[in-house]
């Protein structure tokens, strides 16, 4: 997006509200989130009510970017500060807002990456803590004891999949290194594999591979090590990485999937169409 055009829908909050509606409403025509009717009437100010379900809303209502209490210059600021890879810290300080508000909302936005990703309904499936509710709020919970998943990397031509493989964890890496000689090396705080099955490698993040078995990861030559795509890509990304959570890997791993598969393209209306989406049910 040309910086004349983000000074423009950004300049008032109407404008900024106008340019989301957008990602919203096809064409303005508004519906009932919950049954799809278009029979509504307006109640107060900003909000409707359908008349076949009752169901009261207004219209951000079920959808990601009203899992907050931003504005909607804070949200397209958000954007861009995302788009540009700014630590949460200077999100808040740029934002105006504490450092709690200001994760809450980037996480918001990785929750909308990871809801439009190809194995979405796997990863919030499999993955305990990270829920997503019909009422269109979401929880990421950060429980003591949860498996650190496990991602295998494929990539065809020019884009990547990096796919939840829910049958593995920790002890199963661990156990084809040891039974079995598969290769393991680490980056920051992500330890990787040598070739498995179709995937180039496997990802894990490395606190439970590393403090629990005191295993070293140090091995060369691996497969994945010789590719310029996606993982020369990914390197200085996962150095950045400080902690790892089981519910925090996976918003990291499809972040970087994104980033990737649209290296090329501008992501500003991309990640703004995202948040407008509404959130998925995916216990249907």
């Amino acid at each position: 997006m040309k910086l004349e055009h983000y000074e423009k829908i950004i300049k008032t909050e109407n404008s900024a509200r106008k340019f989301l509606l957008g990602f919203c409403w096809k064409n303005h025509q508004r519906f009932c989130p919950k049954c799809r009717t278009r029979r509504l009437y307006a109640i107060r100010k900003g909000y409707r009510r359908c008349s076949r379900c009752g169901y009261t809303f207004h219209d951000f209502s079920l959808r990601f970017l009203n899992n907050g209490n931003l504005s909607c210059q804070q949200w397209l600021r958000l954007i861009k500060l995302f788009e540009l890879e700014a630590p949460t810290s200077r999100v808040a300080e740029q934002l105006g807002v504490s450092y709690n508000t200001a994760y809450k909302s980037v996480t918001t936005l990785r929750m909308a990456i990871v809801a439009h990703s190809l194995d979405a309904r796997l990863i919030f499936s499999s993955i305990h803590g990270l829920d997503l509710a019909p009422s269109g709020k979401f929880r990421k919970e950060s429980r003591h004891g949860l498996r650190m998943p496990v991602f295998g990397i494929v990539e065809r031509g020019d884009h990547v999949f990096v796919d939840l493989i829910p049958e593995l964890d920790a002890e199963s890496i661990l156990h084809f290194k040891m039974n079995f000689h598969l290769k393991t090396a680490s980056i920051g705080k992500i330890i990787y594999t040598d070739r498995y099955k179709q995937y180039a490698a496997l990802l894990i993040g490395g606190n439970a591979l590393s403090t629990t078995y005191g295993v070293k990861h140090t091995d060369k030559g691996l497969f994945i090590d010789s590719s310029r795509g996606f993982w020369s890509f990914s390197k200085a990304w996962f150095q950045r990485l400080r902690g790892i959570s089981p519910v925090n890997f996976p918003l990291y791993i499809k972040e970087l999937e994104f980033r990737y598969n649209h290296r090329h393209d501008d992501i500003f209306p991309i990640l703004a169409q995202y948040l407008c989406a509404f959130v998925p049910n995916f216990e249907e």
